[in-house]
């Protein structure tokens, strides 16, 4: 493929996550609003492409990418009944927890792994992902029932 073409798809990736993360934050729905989302994705995802390579950051997604964003929502919304549950109860506790990734012998594939997770577990309101390396992650999560999401990781 040229380096057009994957330039190209590349910045239409950025610009569809961009937008449905715009369009994600919205209490009302408008066509305004999606012009607006529309537009000042350009330039934000250009400028993502262009950091990207600032960094010489070059990683591929993990092969479960579709998996991992399935159980996404329902760790979202289970994460969140928890949360509330446990603010109505008093003051909720937390603790740090280190969870190792799989072993990766490409170091692309196992950078973009640990980003696409830290992105994902970070998501949901019962984690924070606070350090990552090529080893595993430091997470500070609620005392919340264990979700899907977590469970794929070895949570």
């Amino acid at each position: 493929m040229s380096a057009r073409i994957v330039a190209a798809v590349e910045i239409r990736g950025w610009w569809a996550v961009l937008v449905l993360l715009w369009l994600a934050t919205l209490t009302s729905f408008g066509l305004q609003e999606l012009a607006a989302a529309a537009v000042l994705a350009l330039p934000a995802a250009w400028a993502g492409r262009v950091g990207r390579l600032a960094v010489q950051g070059n990683w591929r997604p993990p092969d479960r990418i579709a998996q991992l964003l399935a159980a996404l929502p329902g760790a979202i919304m289970s994460d969140s009944w928890a949360v509330l549950s446990a603010a109505a109860r008093g003051r909720p506790v937390g603790r740090f927890e280190e969870d190792e990734l799989d072993a990766e012998t490409d170091a692309r594939r196992r950078a973009g792994r640990a980003a696409l997770i830290t992105g994902v577990l970070s998501a949901t309101p019962g984690s924070v992902v606070i350090d990552a390396d090529n080893d595993g992650l430091l997470m500070h999560v609620l005392a919340t029932p264990m979700t899907r999401l977590r469970r794929m990781f070895g949570g």
